[in-house]
């Protein structure tokens, strides 16, 4: 306000034209002040928190499974006779994953599982034209197989890598869950041991038409306490592939209970056993003394461990916790601000001079007065011409028309919100909108330049905290001269 009062004297004062020696036409100017709110801002820091997105499934995993399945050494025996029947078998697994994708992974981790068969052997088998060491009289032997039952186990040690997959619609509450994939693995338990073992030898004597049972060596007898009757089975290292599929159902935000089923199998034999025949040593008809189960038989086929079950685990998933950063942010608020539209008049007066001298006003006073009052502040995002800022122009506008030969350069400048590039282009309007302003009252667009200088020169007399006064557009004279006629 003390520096429009000061214009406003400066003004009055310049009133004083040339005119004949008894007429001279003052000008004056009144003022009308208004107050109304207007919007400005300061530039504060604070600190923020970046919640980390618990639905982004990618990431580090721990997977941990128990299952229960049904399996075999998978194989079979020749003979109508013989058959391998499986047995129950367990799993566990423990494994890590990552996620490169909302819906793909990798893992590889460890488990453990075994594989049981029970191997049933039966059949007769006859040696032809025997002969008896007591009576020398020729016979036929037959061995008879009765309730022979093994079991068969192999305990392995797996290293599975997986391709995994999940996959959720927005109104599912569960997620699908797959897996596929291969897996070394390396037997660290093999071995066999006889249930039931019975063999019934008996003779036939032609000549007699004799038939003899259950006497001196033609008996049955039981081979479960033989020392044949138990012992390592011959496995070579396994490639299993195996799959898994189920539901993810979310327990917390970081932990999902998986349940699902699974199916492992072997692709290739991992029976490694030198096969022999089955039969009796030499004459005496006693079991095969070097006997290693039915796997190791030439009855036995190719051998492909297999299981498939259900599985229970835990899925943990790694969400890292909350970020935190300090962030700078305008705080806009409502403040006062005074308006002075300036309205001009001019009255007529008469006076009388000693002589005839005429005085011409010094263009350096209007120069100095120019850039005494010389910047003009716009609102905020804004090149509108405020009612105080043209009531300034008016009068600037009539002491440039008094001095046709001053310069003057119209500097834009804008406040630090927004884009570099589109404080350029705000500056450049509001510099342009005082141009036009002015050549409107009648000063020639020549004398005026026009520069724009963004949010880069901060005003000096700014407000602590405010940023109203880089709102601006600074008259600068660029040239002028002296001139006084007596």
């Amino acid at each position: 306000m003390k520096h429009r009062l000061f214009l406003l004297i400066a003004l009055c004062a310049s009133g004083a034209l040339q005119a004949s020696n008894d007429t001279i036409i003052r000008h004056f100017t009144d003022t009308v002040t208004t107050v109304q709110m207007v919007t400005d801002s300061t530039l504060k820091q604070r600190e923020v928190v970046i919640p980390t997105d618990s639905l982004d499934r990618r990431g580090h995993y721990v997977e941990a499974h128990v299952g229960l399945g049904y399996g075999s050494l998978g194989y079979s025996l020749d003979g109508t006779d013989n058959r391998v029947d499986g047995s129950f078998s367990g799993l566990l697994q423990l494994q890590y994953a990552y996620f490169f994708h909302q819906n793909w992974g990798i893992g590889a981790g460890l488990w453990f599982t075994n594989y049981t068969s029970h191997a049933r052997i039966g059949g007769a088998y006859t040696w032809l034209d025997q002969t008896d060491t007591d009576t020398e009289q020729h016979y036929d032997h037959t061995a008879t197989v009765l309730r022979w039952r093994e079991r068969e186990t192999i305990h392995n040690i797996g290293i599975p890598v997986s391709l995994q997959f999940q996959y959720k619609k927005d109104d599912w509450k569960a997620r699908l869950f797959a897996a596929v994939g291969v897996a070394p693995a390396f037997s660290v338990m093999k071995r066999y041991k006889v249930l039931e073992g019975d063999i019934e030898h008996s003779a036939f004597y032609p000549a007699w038409n004799l038939e003899l049972r259950q006497m001196h060596e033609f008996q049955t007898k039981n081979y479960v306490d033989e020392p044949c009757a138990k012992g390592d089975l011959s496995v070579r290292t396994q490639v299993d592939v195996f799959a898994d599929l189920g539901a993810l159902v979310p327990l917390t935000k970081q932990v999902d209970l998986f349940l699902g089923g699974y199916f492992n199998i072997s692709v290739n034999d991992a029976n490694s056993s030198a096969k022999q025949p089955i039969g009796w040593k030499d004459k005496t008809f006693t079991f095969m003394d070097d006997y290693r189960g039915a796997y190791a038989t030439n009855m036995a086929s190719d051998s492909h461990p297999w299981e498939a079950g259900i599985k229970v685990g835990i899925h943990w998933h790694h969400i890292a916790p909350d970020k935190r950063q300090t962030e700078d942010y305008f705080e806009y608020f409502q403040r006062p601000d005074t308006t002075l539209q300036f309205v001009q008049r001019a009255d007529t007066t008469i006076e009388e001079h000693p002589d005839s001298a005429t005085v011409k006003r010094d263009p350096r006073r209007v120069a100095k007065d120019v850039e005494r009052f010389n910047k003009i502040y716009f609102a905020f995002d804004s090149y509108e011409l405020t009612h105080e800022a043209k009531g300034y122009l008016d009068a600037i506008a009539e002491l440039l028309n008094r001095e046709p030969d001053t310069q003057i350069t119209l500097d834009g400048h804008a406040s630090p919100e927004g884009a570099d590039e589109y404080n350029k282009r705000l500056s450049i309007k509001r510099a342009r909108a005082v141009c036009n302003y002015l050549v409107g009252r009648g000063v020639k667009r020549d004398r005026i330049e026009i520069v724009g200088h963004g949010s880069q020169v901060p005003n000096e007399d700014k407000e602590r905290g405010a940023l109203k006064c880089d709102r601006r557009v600074e008259i600068q004279v660029a040239e002028y001269e002296t001139v006084i006629e007596k």
